[in-house]
């Protein structure tokens, strides 16, 4: 393990070494093997005191500002690097800029900090491939670090750990058991194992119910080694832990070690992990217990420098298979940087990894990152950001099962300096609390086919781990269900509508870490369809009320028929089932049933079926008169003539064309009030009269035409209409033109499809003429009024022929 690893987080502290010459060469020599030993804190204080005697020794001056960073004691850095850069004229320190805005940046003075790089890269760039590319990513960071300064997560309260665990020394790894907190800390050795003065070793520790910190177990903690980072698995029934010893230059070698835990809390034997799990030369240290729900099995996670890892400490995870059993070493690659990350803690209720990296963006030194896991597979980190993280270093975050309150050691400001005048290290424990969060779920509820929103579906919300129900919602007039839930629990969503197939939802709020508001889109499969039949009368087109409509299933004879009567509407509505053949018979007295046969397909997604079914009256004179409208003195202008060769609608295309112009000159010369009703009553005549008169005589030839063919017999009357504005011989030879042209119609009727019942007189035509000699007193005869007596609805309505009696026969 590095040495600047080792000393943050197994936390050796060395004091001072004795000097026992006060000459300038003494403590220059001294300063140097506590360099070289890695003592940064007495190298620090020596090369201070060797300032004494020259303060303008650049090296010296260096070499105190190396060993105060080294130490954390960043001000002090600060102070020296400054010193350096504006000294070193022959560029003996070409890293000092480096190094200055490294250490602002752990201080927060970003735009100081992000200066010094840009200036180090100006003049230094490539000389130092990683300190180059580490430049050019704090840069970056300092950006980001900034923006979210000033967007501090308002649900989470960041203060020190009251009580007297904290000490001027460091104290990490702390974790809650019970009403317990277990941590590590520093402790003094006994005077008679000092090499150097004063020397520490770390020990888990916890704190008894006096409030004082005492040794978890007497004979957990060995004197000679650092004992470190306690670990239990979710039954409490065994503890992992790190035993690291010292090493040449400064650096410290750990292994992992487990103890069995009794029902009082005493804790059994050392054992030392198996291979490969320990490996000798690498450290293997910081270990947490963690459940993982899609494999069911506890996992143990670890920090390691051993081979295989992406670059310096990375976080790896094994399985535990059983009482000294364990799965191979993975490393956690979706994690991990070519950096170093360290200190993992897996929380198991939000299937969530904490662990602290400074290889992605961070505030300034580690900062404390997760990762949520999913299905076995871990998602990418997420800086927890201020107010938890700082410009400092910030390690070992541990979060209680309940997700509101957490742990974790910083050597931000305010935490204790083992030296008060220059500033400098240490690790305190700092609590978090984590205000309840307000999460809403708005469940969505659409069709699967058509995707589209579905109303009326009842959604129920359920606690997985109780099966209790705890709350339910029916929309009936929108798509959305909202419900209050809580994080780090299990819910199921049961949502279920007439037709439709039921649908299970399960989801978590494992991952929800501030209020907000989740969404669920739910998809429901009809298992029927809406089948909806309208019934009409065929000739007029109007609603039939009365009718009673039966649906019968050809597919599957065993469904009994269902019937149904609507004796104030036509509307009708059944449920189908895909696939299925129907046949819908559509009834009503004094008329002809009307049949049709389907398949139920849901051909456009809707879920609905639309069948109109259309009844004929067996008495067909209720539906007389049938009118219709020919343009004036059409067909053949100006002919005396009784026959024409032109059919009815020949004469209808161009007469509906004419509607503006009959509007036109209807209101030609009229105040502005009657023109209005004018135009008006000259629209409702052409729609209603004109067109609606084509309508009904198309739907009457096409009933009659079936009739005809099935062998029924029918004899019309039909009579021919003129104005009053020519004279009476002409208006009874305009008359009988246009009774022609209509017959002349039917005999063209579905290509001569009439002609052979007309020739074998199935089909009889009777002809009346009444010329203008019916058209009532109102309407004008008037030549100089056109007006009235061509364009005026009164006239217009005269030019007609109407089917004035139908007399059926039968078979």
């Amino acid at each position: 393990m590095s040495m600047r690893i080792a000393y943050i987080f197994v936390v050796l502290i060395l004091s001072l070494n004795v000097v026992s010459s006060q000459t300038r060469q003494a403590w220059t020599a001294a300063a140097e093997e506590a360099y070289d030993d890695g003592k940064y804190y007495s190298a620090l204080t020596y090369y201070l005191e060797t300032l004494d005697f020259d303060s303008t020794d650049l090296e010296v001056i260096y070499m105190t500002a190396e060993s105060a960073r080294k130490f954390h004691s960043y001000e002090l850095a600060e102070q020296f690097y400054t010193e350096v850069v504006s000294r070193d004229a022959d560029g003996i320190y070409p890293k000092s800029t480096y190094w200055l805005a490294q250490v602002q940046q752990y201080q927060g003075k970003y735009d100081m900090a992000r200066r010094n790089y840009e200036l180090y890269l100006s003049t230094e760039e490539g000389d130092d491939q990683f300190a180059t590319s580490k430049a050019k990513k704090e840069i970056s960071a300092i950006d980001w670090a900034k923006s979210i300064i000033d967007n501090p997560e308002t649900s989470v309260e960041v203060s020190l750990l009251e009580g007297s665990a904290n000490t001027p020394y460091s104290e990490i790894g702390a974790i809650s058991k019970g009403d317990q907190i277990v941590y590590s800390s520093v402790s003094e050795l006994p005077l008679d194992r000092k090499q150097y003065g004063n020397e520490f070793i770390s020990k888990i520790m916890t704190v008894n119910e006096g409030g004082l910190p005492v040794e978890l177990q007497e004979d957990l903690n060995n004197p000679n080694l650092h004992t470190a980072h306690a670990a239990y698995t979710l039954n409490g029934a065994r503890m992992f832990y790190t035993i690291c010893e010292n090493q040449s230059g400064g650096s410290i070698r750990c292994d992992l070690y487990v103890r069995s835990v009794g029902s009082d809390g005493s804790l059994g034997e050392a054992a030392k992990l198996p291979a490969p799990i320990n490996v000798d030369s690498v450290t293997s240290t910081q270990p947490s217990i963690g459940f993982d729900k899609s494999s069911g099995k506890e996992v143990l996670y670890f920090a390691s420098d051993r081979s295989g890892g992406k670059g310096g400490m990375d976080v790896w995870m094994v399985t535990l298979e059983g009482i000294n059993e364990y799965g191979t070493p993975l490393n956690v690659s979706a994690v991990n940087t070519s950096s170093d990350d360290i200190s993992p803690f897996f929380h198991s209720p939000s299937q969530v990894l904490y662990f602290s990296s400074d290889g992605y963006a961070t505030l300034g030194g580690f900062d404390i990152f997760r990762s949520v896991v999913d299905g076995g597979l871990f998602g990418k980190p997420e800086n927890l950001g201020t107010p938890t993280n700082s410009s400092y270093n910030d390690v070992f975050y541990s979060l209680q099962d309940d997700g509101v309150q957490a742990l974790f050691s910083s050597n931000r400001t305010g935490s204790q300096y083992i030296d008060e005048k220059n500033r400098s290290c240490c690790y305190d424990i700092y609590k978090v609390e984590i205000s309840d969060l307000q999460i809403n779920l708005n469940a969505l509820t659409f069709d699967a086919r058509s995707l589209d929103s579905l109303e009326g579906v009842n959604v129920k919300l359920f606690c997985v781990e109780s099966g209790e129900l705890l709350n339910e919602i029916t929309n009936d007039i929108g798509n959305d269900h909202l419900f209050n839930i809580d994080r780090n629990k299990e819910y199921m969503l049961i949502s279920s509508k007439p037709n439709y197939a039921t649908d299970t939802l399960f989801f978590n709020t494992n991952a929800i870490f501030k209020s907000e508001e989740i969404t669920k889109k739910i998809y429901l499969k009809r298992t029927s369809l809406d089948l909806q039949v309208f019934t009409f009368d065929e000739i007029s087109q109007e609603p039939l009320r009365g009718t009673t409509v039966k649906l019968i299933d050809l597919t599957d004879n065993s469904v009994q028929e269902v019937v149904l009567t609507n004796e104030i509407g036509n509307d009708f509505l059944f449920n189908v089932v895909p696939g299925r053949g129907y046949r819908i018979v559509a009834s009503r007295d004094r008329y002809y049933p009307d049949t049709v046969e389907f398949v139920a397909r849901d051909d456009d997604g809707s879920g609905r079926i639309v069948k109109n079914l259309y009844l004929v009256r067996r008495d067909l004179n209720i539906y007389l008169p049938l009118a219709l409208y020919f343009d004036n003195d059409h067909p053949d202008l100006r002919s005396r003539l009784l026959t024409t060769e032109k059919r009815y609608f020949d004469t209808f295309d161009a007469y509906i064309l004419k509607k503006a112009d009959f509007k036109r000159e209807y209101t030609r010369n009229i105040g502005s009030s009657e023109k209005e009703l004018a135009l008006n009553r000259v629209e409702t005549f052409f729609e209603h009269d004109v067109k609606g008169g084509f309508d009904r005589f198309t739907r009457f030839l096409d009933y009659i035409y079936g009739q005809l063919k099935d062998g029924y017999s029918f004899d019309l009357s039909i009579r021919g209409f003129a104005s009053p504005r020519a004279d009476t011989r002409y208006n009874l030879a305009l008359s009988q033109r246009r009774v022609v042209s209509v017959q002349n119609e039917l005999r063209s009727y579905q290509n001569g499809g009439l002609i052979p019942f007309i020739e074998s007189g199935q089909l009889k035509i009777t002809e009346l003429s009444y010329g203008e000699s019916l058209a009532p007193d109102n309407v004008s005869d008037k030549l100089y009024d056109r007006r009235n007596s061509i364009y005026s609805p009164e006239a217009s309505r005269e030019r007609r022929v109407e089917i004035v009696e139908i007399k059926e026969g039968g078979l």
